[in-house]
């Protein structure tokens, strides 16, 4: 058609408050080009067990946490909406794209998120249930409830149970901070061939 020009693209950017936020994969980390820290536009709590963490809990959008400080991932100019659509969805284990959804941010940009269902019944949302969940995950490999408790709160995300359930943590194992707490689910790992692919 006589003068008519391509649609620009909005910027892409992608909204991290769990794993993402500090292991986003060989794929997207080639893709990222910088971080802005920002708050969740939605609540977010432990509501969430994931088979990718040996059955852990996992940060999800959930009404009864809060919002968290999390980062949006910016990506480079040439990465376009398809691409960072199938990279996302392929680094949280998502069986398609209808797993990705954007969410309305401040910035101008187009922003993508991971929605991962919770499956937590309300009842299993207390800090001792999420601490004995997380001990248990730790017996399938270093990928578990306990690592991911400890990276969140090392990246500076906390929800109205972080405190309490990694205090409880630290109780059960008899350590004095979350890294001891790593190292001990370790030692006492039994040894095992495999373990999950994937980082959802």
């Amino acid at each position: 058609m006589r003068g008519a020009s391509p649609v620009p693209q909005s910027r892409l950017a992608i909204l991290a408050y769990g794993s993402l936020l500090y292991e986003p994969g060989a794929a997207l980390a080639l893709r990222i080009v910088g971080a802005e820290p920002c708050l969740t536009p939605f609540p977010v709590e432990y509501g969430r067990v994931s088979p990718r963490w040996g059955g852990g809990p996992v940060l999800v959008p959930h009404e009864r946490g809060g919002a968290v400080e999390g980062a949006l991932l910016l990506l480079a100019d040439d990465v376009d909406l398809g691409d960072a659509v199938e990279m996302l969805a392929l680094r949280e284990g998502l069986e398609d794209a209808r797993g990705v959804v954007q969410v309305e941010m401040p910035g101008g940009r187009l922003v993508l998120t991971a929605s991962l269902p919770r499956n937590l019944p309300a009842p299993d949302m207390t800090a001792d249930a999420l601490a004995v969940r997380a001990l248990d995950s730790a017996r399938h490999g270093p990928r578990n409830g306990v690592a991911y408790l400890a990276g969140a709160v090392r990246a500076g995300v906390s929800t109205p149970l972080t405190a309490a359930y990694a205090a409880r943590v630290l109780e059960r194992l008899g350590a004095a901070s979350l890294d001891e707490a790593e190292r001990l689910v370790a030692f006492d790992r039994p040894a095992r061939n495999g373990g999950a692919d994937g980082l959802g």
